[in-house]
């Protein structure tokens, strides 16, 4: 998925949500401000957005001399998320099907985003409380069951931290759906927003249930020509592959593939636009759908 202009005004504004949290100054702010929108007039055309999220947040990092811009929020909301874990799990297993209400709450869990979205970690709890009954808009799972029972292995690329812990839910109902399975979570080497790290997968225990793997990555999202060789390996060849959130959207939404199916909240305007649904709307969809023009 290429970025169109307003994916410009979504990283300025995400900058000056950053430069709020740390700077007080607003002399200062204007002249870290300047910078970054200077940093951004000498990207090129045709970019994903991933990739104009990469030298932001880099430059950022370094304007501001943090190399992690939200492990606060990080914390929190993984731990907000570790203390609904048996609650949810509980009404998970009650359910008629356990594994596509795990999907749902997988998902509903996608709303987590500080990089997207404003609010305290308490609101946006809510918000996933709220949405996890709402159906999806575009609903693949049954396409992605009948291959998931027939799958060996399957790889898991989470998005951001704090949902990761719904995905660890997703993960664990699958191991006890299907026992000889074999799963692998991806997640980041460095951190970039609030997108998930290795430490925050150790953090919340995940490879009680998948093993671990570091895609070396430090953008917003997949990018397969910059990621480890074992990523890489894994995601040509796993049996079936989840690919959740609008980071990894954009950055895998050209390989149009029957194992692969994406899961998200659709936060922004741009990429619903591009798949066609409302804004907000819960997807679990095969990449197949998306037909780039």
């Amino acid at each position: 998925m290429k970025a169109i202009s307003k994916c410009l005004t979504c990283h300025v504004n995400q900058a000056q949500r950053i430069l709020d949290k740390f700077v007080i100054s607003e002399h200062e702010k204007w002249n870290i401000l300047k910078k970054v929108l200077n940093d951004l007039s000498q990207l090129n055309y045709n970019l994903k957005p991933i990739d104009i999220a990469e030298v932001m947040y880099e430059k950022l990092e370094n304007y501001l001399n943090k190399s992690d811009l939200y492990s606060e929020e990080k914390k929190k909301s993984n731990d907000a998320a570790l203390s609904l874990y048996k609650d949810f799990k509980s009404r998970i297993l009650d359910s008629s099907d356990p594994l596509y209400e795990a999907a749902k709450l997988s998902v509903a869990g996608n709303l987590i985003d500080f990089g997207a979205k404003k609010g305290s970690t308490e609101e946006l709890f809510k918000q996933v409380i709220e949405i996890w009954n709402q159906p999806f808009s575009i609903d693949d799972f049954e396409e992605f069951k009948k291959l998931l029972f027939s799958s060996k292995n399957l790889l898991f690329i989470a998005d951001n931290a704090g949902e990761l812990v719904f995905d660890m839910l997703f993960i664990e109902i699958i191991k006890e759906t299907l026992h000889d399975i074999e799963i692998f979570v991806a997640l980041k080497g460095k951190p970039i927003i609030n997108d998930a790290t290795v430490d925050d997968g150790k953090y919340i225990g995940i490879e009680k249930f998948a093993t671990i793997i570091d895609t070396k990555l430090k953008t917003a999202g997949a990018s397969l020509p910059k990621s480890s060789e074992e990523f890489r390996r894994l995601f040509y060849d796993s049996d079936i592959i989840i690919a959740k959130g609008q980071g990894n959207f954009e950055g895998l939404s050209e390989e149009s593939r029957d194992n692969l199916f994406f899961a998200l909240v659709s936060k922004c305007e741009v990429i619903s636009d591009f798949i066609g649904v409302e804004k907000n709307s819960k997807l679990f969809m095969n990449s197949k759908r998306i037909r780039q023009e």
